[in-house]
């Protein structure tokens, strides 16, 4: 313990300067990127393609036969180490333009291979059986190329477990009453490689079989370590190959038609219909082997899926996904340090709901928009021969105004956002046995007299050469500079995480600590929970990776404790935490996850006040909750599950909830599910209001939220698809008693009024239906048709359906697009000139 103590004690007292030299110091002393692990169990030597292949799923040509054979496949699922239950057969062969992978998969019960339908993309969640071949054009076994098709011929692929990775390649898929075989194509402009007369690279072929949910291996990656990779295989044999240019073009044009309800709707129940049109182009060019520049010119994400609305009670902000694809693909440089929420670029204008208090008697609010107008973006990622990575990301925000009409006739223009310009910049070094380095800032500047942010993290993680341990530490530093009195002041703040596990075997643990001062501040171009915390975390798991006791597949179970302290309270304690987990794969496919919780002292929460320097005492708690899951290779399945609290407050808070989520493959072009959710919060204790600058408000209240979705989609084939889902949000609450936070912490009794003042009925209605034509590669055209209905109002005692009935009738939106995307390949392009030659 006391190791653990002087480490922490080190790190503190380090200033950013010296952990910007350490980190240097570090980069010229650690020279042997390529050197890992030294566990090579199999290699395989591609072969200059000698004739012509024509890519149909049926790998027959004569040029197939002067190929290696990679074979001997060994199971990793249900059985690792056992061999494999079907005979697997791949070879590899290459030009100077691609390299073409076969896969001869034979099968004992041909009749037996599923091969549903899907989405591009969607391969993984698919009830088919599958083949992926994944590579390390460096062989620095830290990050790699995935490349996979099923048996029903859809593509998937990712890089560096960034699953919004996209490429433009080619297969097709064929099957026999021997089983059934496949062909890719991987152009070279699809992927990056060092210059080198020989290439060396890091490989693996896995098979699925989805009826036995069996997964085969060329070579065995064992479960329990926490980089597979090092077990890959390697391939030699690939002379003479240029990096191509890699360039492309992907222009769009789109029109928008949205029928929304006027300004006057509630006194004359009239709607307004609008109509638009846009074009950009999203531009990709492979600046050298190694680095990769993405542009985006006036982007149109009206095609972009609904957001899952909530409503929130609580003191933190709702966190939801990024589903714009410029932002989503290829970021997982970006997402080191956890300093990127990319939802901050084209958010909501930060003065947007403060238009209304600008309204004088008799004026209109004729526009405010809810999301500011991204200009531009650009991207430029790559990683060198010797494993340093590079990213840098810059975006540009428009002026964004509300408009007034005042009631003398004059239009008044409010900015609500300023032009602003977003910057990330990240470098990520590898190092020798797994270990890494990185250095990561943000910058936020606004135009005029506005809050700007810079915020610098740093990270070292080491692993032993046996990459059995590991030791990872960060420092991060903020700056956020605000004008008051036309002076700019620079508030700055510093965070800092150590952390050592054990990270192989079946059994695994560790320590970590992590503290955040009261000023830091990352939020401008990320999101922070949690600051001014003193936090220590461990844990103890231990798994069971192949069947045990006879009824089981897999299992694990995990121990944790945490415990949060106050920073600048000299570490009085926030809140203490501990709990198991329980995860089991039962033979028949079933999966059940359990999880049980105990907060067994009151903690000081400084964050449900909503007041600067008061806090709530939180009572003592516990949780428990259950998820089962049925198998998913039947025509019928279910998700469902289940949990319950209990906070000790004054009249005792009980929290419970179901769901229950089917999910019916009526055929393998057809799917639907159907989500129920019930959750109700009794006597539940809470924030409520301000009174006055410094008197916070509880209430003790009744919560019951409700939440229904159907989503289907189905595929006529598969670059052609239709997706349809609906979802009714709604909760409801009522307050029945107010307390007043003394400044002990406790809660007394508050006399209030109007209390039905703070009871709320929300909800949340969307429509979302898009078909899918790829009718080229990387090439769309998307119709997308959008129903939106957001409902604000006082509690409300009517029934879920007759509340459902009266939402239907409200205000809504809706909106149909259509968009058409064309790529452009510039090697394309070439080489059908040539052939027009």
């Amino acid at each position: 313990m006391h190791f653990f103590q002087n480490i922490f004690l080190i790190s503190f007292d380090l200033t950013k300067k010296s952990i910007l030299f350490v980190l240097v110091i570090l980069q010229i002393l650690l020279v042997d990127y390529n050197s890992f692990a030294e566990v090579q169990p199999k290699k395989y030597t591609a072969k200059p393609l000698t004739s012509a292949i024509t890519i149909n799923g049926t790998p027959n040509e004569l040029a197939w036969t002067s190929a290696n054979v990679a074979n001997d496949f060994i199971q990793l699922d249900p059985k690792e180490g056992a061999l494999a239950s079907q005979i697997s057969e791949v070879r590899v062969l290459y030009d100077n333009t691609a390299i073409y992978i076969s896969a001869v998969l034979f099968d004992t019960h041909s009749d037996s291979i599923l091969h549903q339908f899907g989405n591009r993309d969607g391969s993984g969640n698919l009830n088919s059986d599958g083949f992926r071949v994944s590579i390390d054009p460096y062989n620095q076994r830290q990050n790699g190329y995935v490349f996979e098709v099923s048996a029903s011929g859809v593509q998937s692929e990712s890089y560096d477990e960034d699953l919004n990775f996209d490429a433009v390649w080619e297969s097709d898929v064929s099957i026999s009453e021997f089983g059934w075989s496949l062909e890719i194509k991987i152009p070279y402009s699809a992927i990056r490689f060092p210059v080198k007369e020989e290439q060396l690279w890091a490989v693996q072929f896995a098979r699925i079989i989805k009826r036995n949910n069996e997964h085969d291996q060329w070579t065995l990656t064992p479960k329990d370590i926490s980089n597979r990779m090092l077990y890959w295989g390697t391939m030699d044999g690939i002379k003479n190959i240029s990096p191509p240019l890699r360039l492309s073009l992907t222009p769009y044009l789109s029109f928008y038609i949205e029928r929304s309800p006027s300004k006057t709707y509630y006194l004359d129940k009239k709607y307004e219909s609008s109509n638009s049109y846009s074009g950009g182009a999203d531009i990709k060019y492979g600046i050298n082997e190694s680095f990769t520049l993405d542009m985006t010119l006036l982007p149109d994400f009206s095609q972009v899926q609904s957001d899952n609305k909530v409503k929130n009670l609580s003191a933190f902000e709702t966190i939801y996904s990024e589903k714009r694809p410029f932002f989503n693909e290829g970021t997982s440089l970006f997402s080191k340090g956890g300093l990127f929420y990319s939802r901050r670029i084209g958010k909501t204008p930060a003065l947007f709901y403060d238009v209304p208090f600008y309204l004088k008697e008799g004026d209109v609010l004729d526009d405010n928009p809810d999301k500011v107008k991204l200009l531009n973006a650009t991207k430029l990622s790559g990683r060198t021969n010797k494993g340093l990575g590079i990213g840098f990301l810059n975006a540009v925000s428009n002026n964004t105004y509300a408009t007034i009409k005042r009631s003398n006739g004059e239009i008044e223009k409010i900015l609500t956002e300023p032009l602003t310009n977003y910057n990330l910049i990240v470098f990520d070094q590898q190092l020798k046995h797994n270990s890494s380095i990185y250095l990561v800032n943000t910058n936020v500047m606004r135009n005029g007299k506005s809050r700007d942010a810079n915020v610098t993290k740093g990270e070292v993680k080491f692993e032993n050469k046996k990459n059995q341990y590991s030791l990872r530490g960060n420092y991060s530093e903020s700056h956020i500079f605000e004008w008051t009195d036309d002076k700019k002041h620079d508030v700055s703040g510093s965070a800092m995480y150590f952390a050592a596990d054990k990270i192989i075997g079946k059994a695994l643990y560790g320590l970590s600590y992590e503290s955040v001062e009261k000023t830091y501040n990352k939020s401008d171009l990320s999101y922070l929970f949690y600051n001014d915390i003193s936090q220590l975390n461990s844990y103890f798991a231990y798994g069971e990776y192949n069947p045990f006791w006879k009824y089981f597949k897999q299992g694990s179970i995990t121990l944790y404790a945490n415990r949060r302290g106050s920073l600048s309270r000299k570490n009085e304690l926030t809140d203490l935490l501990g709990g198991i987990k329980l995860f089991l794969i039962f033979n028949n496919n079933w999966s059940l996850y359990t999880e049980y919780g105990v907060s067994p002292v009151d903690g000081k929460n400084y964050y449900e006040p909503r007041i600067e320097n008061r806090f709530y005492l939180n009572p003592k708690s516990f949780f428990n909750s259950f998820d089962l899951t049925t198998d998913y290779n039947k025509k019928l399945a279910f998700n469902f599950g289940g949990f319950y609290s209990h906070v000790k407050t004054i009249e005792g808070s009980d929290n419970w909830g179901c769901y229950i989520i089917p999910r019916i493959r009526f055929s393998d072009h057809f799917i639907l599910q159907i989500e129920n959710k019930y959750n109700k919060n009794n006597n539940e204790i809470g924030f409520a209001t301000i009174m006055g600058l410094d008197t916070s408000i509880f209430g003790k209240r009744e919560v019951v939220t409700i939440e229904n979705s159907i989503t289907s989609n189905y595929i006529f084939k598969n670059d052609m698809s239709l997706t349809f889902s609906i979802r009714h949000y709604w909760s409801n609450g009522m307050y029945n008693k107010f307390y007043q936070l003394n400044s002990a912490g406790r809660l007394i009794e508050y006399s209030q009024s109007n209390m039905q003042a703070y009871d709320f009925n929300s909800n949340y209605f969307t429509v979302d239906l898009v078909y899918n034509w790829q009718f080229a590669p990387g090439s769309s055209f998307l119709v997308t048709y959008k129903n939106l209905i957001l409902s604000e109002s006082e509690n409300d005692t009517r029934s879920y359906f007759a509340n459902l009935k009266e939402t239907l009738s409200g205000p809504q939106v809706n909106s149909i697009s259509l968009k058409v995307l064309y790529y452009l390949d510039y090697q394309l392009l070439v080489r059908r000139k040539m052939k027009f030659k």
